[in-house]
């Protein structure tokens, strides 16, 4: 028999690891966890369990490791399999700050204390398969934490373990994964608005609990107010995922009552709207395949779009004309924090959007509108919008929240007790998990609400932005791959067949690709110019939705600290070698698809490349030289050609073929300036 592996290493001179050992019950999947590791952080009598991706962190002094622990010193576990499709001879290595012990099929095969990296494991023959692997680490004493798992082998240089390389063990069960859906439910459903803590909340609470729902105070001059009323009398059946409530029941009575909440809201105008612009439909439908609307939305003439997805054939009879042009122009004008994304269309493309958007959807075979609501009477819905507490949530309605209690009066009670959970009066419109989830917040967690991180946040928004309907992400697809083809008819009239040029940027690498800085201007909408202004699709802003901290959680997910470019102190001689290895006469030929300063790319026919002038504001140094060495390790359908062999070498003599060498040239050279 072949031994699992050949060698017992040698260990690191380390202080004594307290090694966790927990049992585990089943890890509930729920839509805010993803991952193939099992994480269980430790602090005192605390415990957090939940799903990750990589067996890596970064936790600030003075900020918890998870939102389910205070600040300060704690341990951690990650437990899994690691799934090899070859036998490999591996080292293993770790980085940042602490004391770690990693053990692989149950041998320890390397630990560490102090800060890490100083040396790596004994070379390990693993066979093809499923290995069991336990890291177990102890922060530093103040909290301030730092964590990598790398390897290497002679095919390839030093690297964190890619997320594709875990498989989860056999499923175990964790309370905290449902207090963590609770934490979600309960911020999206912005329970805060009407049951407010008296002293507020602390600057580190999750900021979804501040989000501000649409603002009404123009509604007459936007909406329709059959639409309004049928919206209010049954929200879920315009979009079945919605955080409105139901506040009216389904009668008679109720009906009227949405029908004089509509005629108030309808006085709520100033009467100064412009009218729309004059526009090409069939351009608006060629920009609504382009853009990839389809991934988030059903088409507007689909009759029976996906539930998944929100549906678009309402927009007729919602919209007044110009009202739908000015919020695709600026979804988050009067709904901060709205989920549409903001394209920065002109006003043209707004202008021919709105056209397609509502011509299809008023073109709709639509079944008779039964029943028919009654007339509204506009004072009584004012008197119904205090009753009901409207402007808790929506600004510009009145609201008196005295007579509602309290967040610590609700603390103190079962909240599937609570009037929002009863079926037969006014209702939050809550999946079936969600009392479950949200009394496992409430009797154990509650304080996490006033404690999050930015890798917590981050998981919520790459679910709650849908990062991945556009991008691929691990061995997740992107929704566009399979959903684009549905709207590819509309741009058929345009010379490229209604495709995009390319596909989108992975987000498998990015916290670790990008800097910090860089990414935060990406979704805040600040990053100018475009590194891909090819692309028939544009990445769209979402300022509002806590750009820098999402940013840096994505970051922390790969064990990584916020970066920003560092000033080059490059030598002249180094620049110089830099500038004649990208050159298409003596080195890699980079300047045939990359532009750098005043000098486009001299021949990119199928694919174009950055330009290298962005290298230095957008890239860490640690993945430009991971990324040089084999491009299509990181991306299977990447265009880039690789250039180093196995052992490091390349076939340009410059600097002796060494490609650590050249690469480390190159690098200086692109982040020098290249005005001339």
């Amino acid at each position: 028999m072949i031994p699992l592996f050949r060698k017992k290493t040698r260990h690191m001179p380390s202080a004594p690891l307290v090694i966790i050992k927990l049992a585990l019950a089943f890890v509930l999947l729920l839509p805010t966890v993803h991952g193939d590791l099992v994480a269980e952080f430790r602090q005192g009598d605390a415990r957090d369990s939940h799903l990750v991706r990589l067996p890596a962190l970064f936790v600030e002094k003075g900020q918890p490791a998870t939102p389910l622990l205070k600040s300060g010193s704690f341990e951690a576990t990650w437990r899994g399999q690691l799934s090899l499709v070859k036998r490999q001879r591996l080292y293993f290595s770790f980085t940042g700050q602490g004391q770690v012990t990693l053990s692989i099929n149950n041998e320890e095969v390397l630990s560490e204390s102090g800060q890490l990296g100083q040396g790596k494991s004994e070379r390990l023959r693993l066979n093809s398969g499923k290995h069991d692997i336990l890291i177990c680490y102890q922060s530093p004493e103040d909290g301030a934490a730092r964590f990598q798992l790398l390897w290497e082998e002679r095919s390839f240089p030093t690297e964190p373990i890619p997320s594709k390389s875990f498989t989860q063990l056999p499923a175990h069960s964790s309370a905290s994964a449902l207090a963590y859906r609770g934490r979600e439910l309960f911020a999206r459903h912005l329970c805060l608005k009407c049951h407010l803590p008296p002293e507020g909340f602390a600057k580190g609470a999750m900021p979804e609990l501040g989000h501000v729902p649409p603002i009404l105070a123009l509604t007459g001059d936007r909406l329709k107010e059959d639409w309004i009323a049928r919206w209010i009398a049954h929200p879920a059946s315009f979009r079945p995922n919605t955080n409105m409530p139901r506040l009216v029941p389904d009668s008679a009575e109720g009906r009227q009552k949405a029908a004089d909440l509509a005629a108030y809201l309808m006085t709520m105008k100033t009467g100064s709207t412009e009218p729309a612009l004059e526009a090409s439909a069939s351009d608006g439908g060629a920009l609504f395949h382009k853009l990839a609307c389809i991934t988030c939305h059903g088409l507007p003439n689909d009759s029976e779009p996906s539930e998944q997805r929100i549906p678009l054939t309402h927009l007729h009879d919602k919209f007044q004309a110009h009202a739908l042009q000015d919020f695709l122009s600026e979804p988050a004008k009067l709904s901060p924090h709205t989920r549409m994304p903001n394209f920065h269309l002109e006003e043209k493309e707004a202008a021919a959007l709105s056209r397609y958007l509502l011509e299809a959807s008023a073109a709709v075979e639509k079944k008779p509108v039964v029943p028919v609501f009654p007339k509204g009477n506009a004072n009584r819905g004012l008197d119904l919008s205090k009753q009901l507490q409207c402007g808790a949530c929506h600004a510009g309605l009145p609201y008196d929240l005295k007579s509602l209690p309290t967040f610590e009066a609700i603390a103190q009670k079962p909240w599937t007790n609570a009037t929002c959970f009863q079926s037969e009066a006014s209702h939050l419109n809550l999946p079936p998990e969600a009392g479950e989830a949200l009394e496992a917040l409430r009797s154990q967690h509650l304080s996490s609400l006033q404690k999050d991180t930015p890798s917590s946040l981050a998981i919520r928004q790459l679910q709650a932005l849908r990062c991945t309907a556009c991008h691929t992400r691990d061995e997740q697809t992107s929704l566009l791959d399979s959903l684009h083809s549905q709207s590819a008819n509309l741009a058929s009239h345009l010379n490229k067949g209604g495709k995009l040029d390319q596909s989108l940027p992975l987000l498998t690498h990015t916290g670790e690709m990008l800097h910090t800085d860089y990414l935060t201007r990406i979704l805040a909408g600040q990053a100018s110019p475009r590194a891909r202004p090819w692309l028939s699709a544009r990445m769209p802003s979402f300022r509002n939705h806590s750009p820098s901290t999402f940013a840096a959680g994505l970051a922390a997910q790969h064990g990584l600290s916020p970066s920003q470019p560092l000033e080059n102190k490059a030598s002249t001689e180094s620049l110089a070698l830099g500038k004649e290895l990208i050159s298409s006469e003596t080195g890699f030929g980079c300047t045939t698809c990359h532009g750098v300063g005043q000098q486009e790319a001299t021949a990119a026919f199928e694919v174009k490349g950055i330009h290298f002038d962005l290298t230095k504001q957008r890239l860490r140094e640690s993945f430009f030289y991971r990324w040089m060495h084999n491009p299509i390790r990181i991306n299977a359908s990447t265009k880039m050609p690789r250039y180093a062999d196995d052992q490091g070498q390349t076939t340009l003599p410059l600097l002796d073929g060494d490609s650590r060498a050249q690469f480390e040239a190159i690098w200086n050279y692109l982040q020098a300036e290249h005005g001339e």
